[in-house]
């Protein structure tokens, strides 16, 4: 397509004052406008010329810098990358001896484009094509005739071969492009990859990704025949290949294949992880899957990769394929003992109140009978003394707090109150529910013995009687463990130990941290020896929790949620949410079709297709009848409630156990109890008896003593008398 006419493209420019090759450079860098521009000269002969074109495209308002240093120009492009900025550079000089700096310095990437001017009729021939490969934008711009220039251009096709392919020209005498823009734009490019097949790493990893492996054996065989002999060797050599059978990332790896055209063949990590850090954080390489994007020898990689600062300073990331949130799973709250079932209902903050309230009434009571005769005795005795002030209280309401009574035992008499232990055991009476008699017949003691009965009776009993038919209607069970806090306890308190799983981002995340992670990290490393605390696999630690109970396994919790239904949910116990953590496809560094890829998931995410895709999963997963998963299906990952068609939600039934007839096994709390009274019976019985011995032989001893010392005493008369 041509475009004649294209005056916007620059203001009239006498072009007798200018050569033909700043013309047309100028025109091609506005038509490209760039938010920047770097000119990098190394051949001093064309300075003259590189002041007219500045000249030209400050005329364009293009912010433009002019380096002759490689060494400075290399620090301002990687300075620009580190910032995510693009950058568009025009190179006079060998384009040969550019490209193997700029690829291996690690500056090739979608955001720099490399614009080199070749002022022959043809590209150079000594151009090696496999350095032109992604993500290397490279333009070459030739001059087969006056005012006429030729756009060659690398990534003109999806096909990553690295040939520079004519993309555009421009007639300096026409003001003619062939096309507008001046480069293929990468977004178009790249929306169909015509068939291009990716290499795809692969980790075994429900329910992203489900490997089912294979064991052949293949046998090479050696034969040697001679005139006399003949002799075979054979050797067997087992080989081991896989299958990728299903999983949710597995079938949106291949709904975006469809979407943008492309085939891909999955191949499966050396060490079988994600990929964990190797050296200084400086120039820090990747194992497993992620070394191999690092490395070049994949394209990209789907499979629960979570987003890491130090994870994206080797690959890049895309959109987020899913918004997962770290949790911990431990055992699910166990069954208390039932033994203990007749002082659960009292908790701590209760039980001390009760204590408090059982102790104090008894005295409170006696002080109420007994304080009316103590102010009269006092009263009584300050009228034999010396008369000072008034008393601060009247006759009268001594009076009427004694009832009308007006005639008192003097103060050597025995009181008429009764006395401090019968008033505790009265109201030890009515707390227990006992037949009692009030101790004094007064309206103050019965408006207090009423409201001891009332709180003994609906306060304590009724309340109480609730509470343990609750308990024992529906066994009262540990508390669940939820936070990290309750978490730190328990590894402190009961050695609970955490697990992790193997060069995971979760370790990472474990280490770098600080706060309640840090010290659970160093809780860990103090109880674990020899790393123990590591497992290969979510589904490892899931299964060394089953065998131990003082286990929390520590992960994702869409994964965490998966394993727990496998093996049954009653089993387990889910924390809540501890921080949001994004997984994405991993790309190479600098890959050019990750604006395409980003289109293709958002689109996805937007329209609820991803989302339907988890579900879809889970719902076939838990939805067989296969002896491996439970009964149980569960539509959504999000929340635990269910939609119907309708619109209304209606609740997942819980996996909970079924529920047992009450039993004497679950009153055992009050045998016990009646077994204690006794024995406390049993040894008060056995004390007094024993005081009473004690006390019928210390008075037998009293009497021989006596006796004895008559004796003596009738003998030293004798002997005196004698005398």
């Amino acid at each position: 397509m041509s475009t004649r006419g294209y005056a916007h493209l620059s203001p009239i420019v006498d072009q007798s004052n200018h050569s033909g090759m700043v013309f047309g450079l100028s025109e091609m860098i506005n038509l490209l406008a760039p938010k920047t521009l770097a000119i990098l000269v190394l051949n001093e002969t064309k300075i003259d010329k590189i002041d007219q074109l500045t000249v030209m495209i400050h005329h364009h308002s293009i912010p433009t810098c002019i380096f002759n240093d490689l060494n400075n120009y290399f620090r301002y492009i990687g300075d620009n990358l580190r910032k995510s900025l693009e950058t568009t550079s025009l190179l006079f000089c060998q384009p040969e001896e550019m490209i193997e700096a700029i690829v291996e310095g690690r500056l090739a990437h979608r955001l720099s484009l490399y614009i080199f001017y070749w002022g022959t009729t043809r590209l150079p021939a000594d151009l090696d094509q496999s350095l032109l490969k992604e993500p290397l934008r490279v333009a070459v711009i030739t001059n087969p005739r006056k005012n006429f220039f030729r756009i060659f251009y690398n990534q003109a096709k999806p096909n990553n071969r690295g040939v520079l392919l004519s993309t555009n020209w421009f007639d300096g005498n026409d003001m003619t492009f062939r096309r507008v823009p001046l480069l293929p734009v990468p977004t178009e490019v790249y929306k169909n990859l015509e068939g291009r097949v990716f290499t795809i790493p692969v980790i075994h990893k429900p329910p992203w990704h489900f490997i089912t492996y294979s064991i052949f054996n293949e046998s090479l065989y050696n034969e040697t025949e001679t005139e006399l002999s003949f002799s075979t060797n054979s050797t067997d050599i087992e080989q081991t290949t896989f299958e990728v059978t299903g999983g949710r990332d597995y079938n949106l790896m291949q709904l975006i294949a469809d979407r943008m055209n492309f085939s891909f063949n999955y191949v499966e990590p050396v060490d079988k992880i994600q990929g964990n850090t190797i050296g200084n954080e400086e120039n820090a390489s990747f194992s497993g899957a992620l070394g191999m994007l690092q490395r070049r020898e994949a394209d990209l990689f789907l499979g629960d990769v979570a987003v890491t600062w130090e994870r994206m300073k080797a690959v890049e990331f895309s959109f987020f394929t899913l918004a997962d949130s770290a949790a911990f799973v431990t055992h699910a709250p166990r069954k208390l003992s039932e033994a203990f079932a007749l002082v659960r209902p009292f908790q701590a903050t209760v039980w001390p109140l009760v204590l408090i309230t059982i102790l104090v009434s008894g005295p409170i009571l006696y002080l109420i009978i007994s304080m009316p005769f103590r102010l009269e005795q006092w009263t009584s005795g300050s009228r034999n003394r010396r008369r000072r002030t008034p008393p601060f209280y009247h006759m009268l309401y001594i009076q009427e707090m004694n009832y009308g009574v007006s005639h008192r035992a003097p103060i050597a008499e025995t009181p008429q109150h009764p006395s401090l232990d019968r008033c505790i055991w009265y109201t030890i009476n009515v707390y227990l529910r006992q037949s009692a008699t009030i101790p004094y017949n007064g309206h103050v003691s019965r408006f207090f013995s009423i409201l001891l009965w009332l709180c003994a009776t609906y306060v304590l009993g009724d309340v109480y009687s609730a509470q343990l038919t609750s308990q024992l209607a529906r066994p009262a069970r540990e508390r669940p463990i939820k936070t990290l806090e309750q978490l730190e306890v328990l590894m402190k308190r009961d050695d609970y130990q955490l697990l992790i799983e193997r060069q995971s981002a979760f370790e990472a995340v474990l280490i770098n941290s600080s706060g309640i992670l840090q010290r659970l990290y160093r809780i860990t490393l103090h109880q674990s020896s020899n790393e123990s605390y590591l497992v290969s696999s979510v589904e490892e630690g899931i299964s060394i929790l089953i065998a131990n109970s003082k286990r929390a396994m520590f992960g994702g919790r869409e994964t965490l949620y998966y394993n727990t239904k496998r093996y049954g949910a009653h089993r387990f116990q889910l924390s809540e949410k501890l921080y949001t953590r994004y997984s994405a496809v991993a790309v190479q560094y600098g890959s050019p079709f990750l604006d395409s890829l980003n289109e293709v998931i958002m689109r996805l995410f937007e329209a609820g297709i991803i989302e339907k895709i988890t579900i879809a999963e889970y719902e076939r997963m838990f939805g067989s009848q296969t002896g491996q998963f439970t009964d149980e299906s569960s539509k959504s990952t999000k929340s635990e409630n269910l939609e119907d068609e309708t619109g209304k939600s209606k609740k997942t039934p819980e996996s909970n156990e079924k529920l047992q007839p009450l039993s004497l096994r679950m009153l055992q709390g009050a045998f016990l109890a009646l077994a204690c009274g006794h024995v406390l019976g049993v040894i008060a019985l056995l004390v007094e008896n024993k005081a009473q011995r004690i006390k019928l032989m210390c008075a037998c001893f009293r009497k021989i003593y006596n006796i004895f010392c008559l004796f003596l005493l009738k003998l030293r008369n004798k002997i005196i008398r004698f005398h």
